[in-house]
């Protein structure tokens, strides 16, 4: 999210401000918050990112992201009272590999490929389109386009015009797309967005600003991606550790992703699961639900989003009392400085999405309580729409997933430069920072263990009612798994 955009919702949680009021379902002598002496030190936080990071690239269905999953159930499967089920996936594997480009003073550095972009080599005359200048037949037939990197605030805001230009490269008949990054080779080394998941009918390379003065506009240049395609299953991970009331806590985050920031969500979940799976059964007042989930990185098979849609099936029953989604956590702030990005010793701003202001309240009072700094409590990161049930779709990540199926859903979520940029291992995380969070994430979910779900849902019930009745709502397409031609 735009640090402005975010000030501006800042006076929207001044207004949630009701006391929670709760029935005592949970023993007197259970906590109401999470003993820190006892929840896992920033230094057992560092070492399981390590250990995640330590997989490589965790590409959807790949031998590294399926390691990883069974890594991730053989650590949850032996806390006690805890059962795991799995969710499968069928999709069309893409093979990561090296991109080639060749120009007229011979090979160029390429930073990564695109994701997804078509295999092969193609060559055609370089020829450089403005930001702005769609690619077209008129322009681009025949031709390697090169393109400079958007002018963003945060690297995250590019994929929508980075998805576009690959999807009309190959409706044009380019030949391929050069990315040019504002930044070095090293930092962008590994870069990986988009993470639409859509097979791209083209090539499509991403270099540094120094390798991109290697290349020569008008002259015949060969772009290649050293990748592959192939039919695959992936599987989301489910672990429930029940509580007094089978009404669950769904605890959510992503599984496939790229160096330490994306996804250490995986660790938080661990995290909490080994602490809950340690009290007593009379200090859980609801089952909690644990998915770590597949496909981000192959979104037509986005196992968040089938989650959510159960979910949102369930809810109605009353066997669902809210979900909470963790993503990149821990993030230090790096910002573009005089041709690279360099880190400002702050934290990354971050949002804490909450669709009610009982759990808007609940994240303010768990913020507050854990010091943690420079985060926002947010009701949306899009523009509200009237009329529409919810008015705000966006909680900035996989949370809109649930909020958007009017789950009452609370959502913590950065956007750093670093998100796809593995280039910055662990320098991109404050371990410290990140054990806060996930303290204040515990707090929370304590503090709504025995909060009457009516009180959670607040407005989420009327949205419900609303969409029952024709209001119109969010989409909830997924992206195709093939482009267009």
């Amino acid at each position: 999210m735009r640090p402005a955009r975010c000030l501006a919702f800042i006076s929207v949680v001044t207004i949630f401000s009701l006391q929670l009021t709760a029935p005592a379902t949970a023993a007197e002598d259970c906590p109401a918050s999470i003993d820190d002496r006892t929840f896992a030190s920033a230094s057992s936080l560092r070492e399981l990112n390590a250990t995640v990071a330590g997989f490589g690239l965790r590409a959807t269905g790949s031998p590294a992201h399926k390691r990883l999953i069974s890594w991730l159930e053989r650590r949850v499967t032996r806390l006690p009272g805890i059962s795991v089920r799995s969710e499968q996936f069928r999709i069309q594997r893409w093979h990561p590999g090296p991109g080639l480009l060749l120009g007229a003073g011979g090979a160029v550095p390429v930073a990564s490929a695109i994701p997804y972009s078509a295999p092969g080599l193609r060559s055609g005359t370089l020829v450089k389109l403005p930001a702005g200048e769609p690619i077209t037949a008129a322009n681009a037939r025949g031709k390697v386009v090169l393109r400079d990197f958007p002018a963003v605030d945060r690297g995250y805001f590019a994929e929508p015009l980075l998805h576009q230009d690959m999807v009309d490269a190959g409706t044009a008949g380019a030949a391929g797309v050069v990315v040019a990054f504002p930044f070095p080779h090293e930092q962008v080394r590994g870069y990986w967005d988009p993470h639409v998941g859509t097979h791209y009918r083209v090539p499509g390379v991403f270099v540094g600003a120094d390798a991109a003065l290697k290349l020569q506009v008008g002259t015949r240049t060969t772009i290649g991606v050293l990748a592959g395609r192939s039919p695959a299953t992936t599987r989301s991970l489910i672990a429930t550790l029940p509580g007094l009331s089978s009404e669950r806590i769904v605890i959510d985050t992503n599984t496939d992703g790229v160096g330490w920031v994306q996804e250490n969500g995986t660790v938080a979940l661990l995290a909490l699961a080994e602490h809950f799976a340690r009290l007593p059964l009379r200090c859980r007042p609801r089952t909690l639900e644990f998915v770590f989930a597949t496909g981000h990185l192959h979104r037509p098979a986005e196992g968040s989003e089938f989650r959510a849609r159960a979910l949102d099936a369930d809810y109605d029953s009353g066997s669902v009392a809210f979900a909470f989604v963790l993503e990149h956590l821990g993030t230090r702030e790096y910002l573009p400085s005089e041709g690279e990005l360099r880190a400002t010793g702050a934290a990354e701003i971050s949002g804490w999405f909450a669709g009610s202001p009982v759990l808007a309240q609940t994240a303010t009072t768990a913020l507050a309580g854990r010091a943690v700094d420079r985060t926002i409590v947010l009701p949306g990161s899009d523009t509200p729409v009237p009329g529409r049930a919810p008015p705000q779709c966006s909680f900035g990540g996989i949370g809109t997933h649930f909020h958007s199926h009017l789950v009452p859903t609370m959502a913590m979520i950065s956007g750093p430069w670093t998100l796809w940029a593995p280039s910055f291992g662990a320098d991109a995380v404050d371990h410290e920072r990140m054990r806060r969070q996930v303290l204040a994430a515990g707090d929370a979910v304590l503090a709504l263990g025995a909060v009457p779900r009516e009180q959670i849902a607040g407005p989420y019930l009327d949205l419900r009612q609303a969409r029952a009745g024709g209001a119109p709502t969010c989409s909830h397409d997924l992206p195709p798994e093939w482009a267009p031609r």
